[in-house]
């Protein structure tokens, strides 16, 4: 029993079945990418149904450092219950390479199944879809002032909602999203996709431009070379920020982009009498507001009129932010008013969705790793009560 024990048993090897782990994961993540990249150049018409799940990839390399930690584990355990050259007699069906095996099949079907969720889908029909609308750039402040919650929640929050539920009220309109604090960034290319907008929307946060601030002019010029030069639709832009400009001339660049024909209007994200800039730990729990050299808290207010003077430079209007709630009525008016302009544009409109082979993937590495998992002895039974 003892020979064969040894001939069976192999030792718990941590660190080599570590970094055997560790390395192919990063090389699995570079080949999908690889693969997914060529995909996207030779046939675009590939797309995930549901990227919003796309959270869920964390879940596979998270499963890697468990197990390597699980394994480890094992093996002090393994340690503890006896010297190792005695294991292949107090442990002769424990084979810990084994289990890097089963882990490896496990880990194949968790992303099958992460697969599946996301829903890969191909496109299977295209044709021409005609619509009308305006082209609006959406520019929405990211600064830490606004996390002040004068208005019932913070400024930012109340900030992505309204540009939701602006977005949820457009048909056949193009919108694109840019984002600044002391600089600005498109966020979103302007796009009928508005599914894509909000997806975009959901990474907002304060800190996403590094440079701290609030440069409105910057932002507004963002949004100008965000347009299509080509389209002939009439052009907006709608600006959500708390107005405490500091970087440039706003007023000056709101003339220069109106005299290109596009309006300016603006949404004040805060109140007049302001409100402190709350701070949180890593946890995101409260601790407390963000104070001055005096070890005062710094009230961010709204600057009201600098907001009403780029809305009138622009030809636009001014919104106030309510308690949790923004008009869009003065932004609905503005853009029935303006030209429709008729964009055609080729779109997928039927596909064959591939997540069932899938999920038919997992069922068979499952069903392979539990067979793998089966003690010798026990899978011979098993043969033999067949047989008999």
């Amino acid at each position: 029993m003892s020979r064969t024990g040894d001939k069976k048993f192999t030792g718990f090897r941590v660190f080599p079945t570590g970094v055997a782990l560790v390395l192919t994961e990063v090389v699995f993540w570079i080949v999908v990418g690889m693969v997914w990249y060529g995909v996207q150049q030779i046939t675009p018409n590939v797309q995930w149904g549901r990227l919003n799940w796309a959270p869920l990839l964390l879940a596979i390399p998270s499963s890697v450092v468990l197990f390597i930690w699980s394994y480890n584990l094992k093996s002090r355990w393994a340690k503890r219950l006896a010297d190792e050259h005695l294991w292949p007699n107090t442990l002769p069906a424990w084979r810990p390479r084994l289990l890097g095996w089963k882990f490896a099949l496990w880990r194949l079907a968790l992303v099958c199944a992460v697969f599946g969720i996301m829903d890969l889908k191909v496109g299977a029909r295209l044709r021409e879809v005609k619509s009308e609308g305006v082209d609006i750039m959406l520019a929405l402040d990211v600064s830490n002032s606004m996390e002040a919650e004068d208005l019932g929640m913070s400024r930012l929050d109340l900030g992505k909602r309204t540009i939701e539920r602006l977005v949820g009220q457009l048909d056949g309109d193009r919108v694109g999203l840019v984002v600044f604090a002391g600089d600005a960034y498109v966020q979103c290319p302007i796009t009928t996709d508005y599914g894509a907008v909000k997806l975009f929307l959901n990474q907002v946060s304060t800190g996403l431009v590094p440079v701290q601030g609030t440069a409105v002019g910057r932002a507004m010029e963002v949004c100008q070379e965000g347009f299509d030069t080509e389209s002939l639709a009439s052009k907006m832009i709608v600006v959500l920020t708390d107005g405490e400009n500091h970087e440039d001339d706003a007023v000056d660049i709101a003339k220069q982009i109106a005299g290109a024909s596009i309006e300016i209007h603006t949404i004040g994200m805060g109140t007049v009498n302001g409100g402190p800039i709350p701070l949180y730990d890593r946890y995101g729990r409260s601790n407390g507001f963000k104070v001055d050299q005096k070890g005062q808290p710094i009230v961010t207010a709204l600057d009201e009129a600098t907001l009403i003077q780029i809305a009138e430079t622009g030809n636009g209007t001014f919104i106030l932010a309510g308690q949790g709630l923004v008009n869009l009525n003065p932004i609905f008016d503005a853009m029935r008013a303006m030209d429709q302009q008729e964009v055609a544009t080729l779109s997928y409109t039927d596909y064959t969705h591939l997540f069932q082979y899938f999920l038919a993937a997992v069922l068979l590495l499952l069903l392979v790793e539990s067979i793998v998992g089966l003690p010798l002895g026990r899978s011979r039974s098993l043969v033999k009560t067949s047989e008999s």
